[in-house]
């Protein structure tokens, strides 16, 4: 009788615990990047970014480049949370390349890549953009401002030096 009722503990703390996992993966989709673990797998492909430092306040994703962050549409496999699809341009305060192709994301201070531009790494994130620069392209305009609110479209790249 003593193993049964152990049994039945176990499965139903283990029920337990599975619903919970449930509950707390469904309440919780806003991106949070671990950039202190190596990635074993691939990425979403996205590019995240938030408008507030450390993940707070609204967020956007990309599936593609976007030569102008002032809408956010569908066409370029884009979105934010609450389909609130207003600008992002020069909001951005924390960014995550989370694309799966291993190349790194370009963030132009100029829509229509244009302008100096920061370099975020295949899986890399920026909790906080204040401490993010324009660094390259060096003859750019823009060229060492803080890329903190100042971010005004994206591409992937095959490597930094080439955007």
């Amino acid at each position: 009788m003593r193993a049964v009722r152990s049994v039945l503990a176990t499965l139903v703390a283990a029920g337990a615990a599975l619903a919970f996992t449930a509950t707390a993966a469904q309440a919780a989709p806003k991106p949070t990047p671990h950039v202190d673990v190596q990635r074993t797998t691939a990425g979403s492909g996205y590019l995240y970014v938030s408008q507030d430092a450390y993940w707070a306040g609204r967020w956007c994703w990309w599936y593609n480049a976007d030569t102008n962050w002032d809408t956010i549409n569908v066409a370029e496999n884009a979105n934010c949370d609450n389909n609130n699809r207003a600008s992002m341009r020069n909001l951005a305060s924390s960014a995550w390349n989370d694309g799966n192709t291993g190349r790194p994301v370009a963030l132009y201070v100029h829509p229509s890549y244009s302008g100096a531009y920061a370099c975020l790494g295949a899986g890399d994130a920026w909790d906080n953009l204040t401490g993010a620069w324009f660094t390259w392209g060096s003859n750019r305009d823009g060229y060492m401002q803080n890329a903190n609110d100042n971010i005004a479209s994206h591409r992937w790249l095959s490597t930094c030096s080439v955007g």
